[in-house]
């Protein structure tokens, strides 16, 4: 199993699917209203937006500004459907 890459689609649903193991549907759930919790390595924890998820610097090589964000060029309409309301990154 890999770790996610900024390259991971969106899921389909707001579930992980059982086979998503380290993809980017592993995180991307509704779980807060259009937000996850993170806690990051400087001890904070705040809500990160659902899409704000692929333009977070998990690793120092991530394409933070990769295909699913708005610098990379993604459209609403790119978005599954249960994720277009949310807010863009």
């Amino acid at each position: 199993y890999g770790l996610a890459t900024a390259g991971d689609r969106p899921p389909e649903c707001d579930e992980a699917p059982a086979d998503s193991a380290w993809s980017m549907s592993v995180y991307a759930m509704n779980r807060h209203s259009g937000g996850v919790n993170g806690v990051f390595m400087d001890w904070s924890v705040r809500k990160v937006g659902i899409k704000e998820l692929w333009a977070l610097k998990w690793s120092p090589d991530y394409d933070t500004g990769g295909r699913w964000t708005k610098a990379g060029g993604v459209q609403p309409e790119d978005w599954p459907e249960w994720m277009r309301g949310f807010k863009d990154y």
